[in-house]
């Protein structure tokens, strides 16, 4: 049942990242070449916030699937 449980976070957590990562592609294809941010640094701002974000994501999953014992 642990695992079933594990298991099913584990996809939950894959998805949600490539739901993230997908938005960073938006934001770099899209919003950024049409503010003309690209190659400036102007969006520094973004990467920093993009990058906490990814470093959460992998540390809130990392203790959820490692050390949570909920039944």
């Amino acid at each position: 049942m642990l695992l079933q449980k594990k298991t099913l976070f584990f996809l939950q957590w894959i998805v949600l990242f490539l739901l993230w990562f997908a938005f960073d592609l938006l934001m770099e294809s899209v919003v950024f070449d049409y503010l003309e941010w690209n190659g400036t640094t102007k969006n520094d701002w973004f990467f920093v916030l993009w990058w906490v974000g990814v470093l959460g994501w992998f540390f809130y999953g990392l203790f959820r699937l490692v050390f949570d014992k909920t039944p």
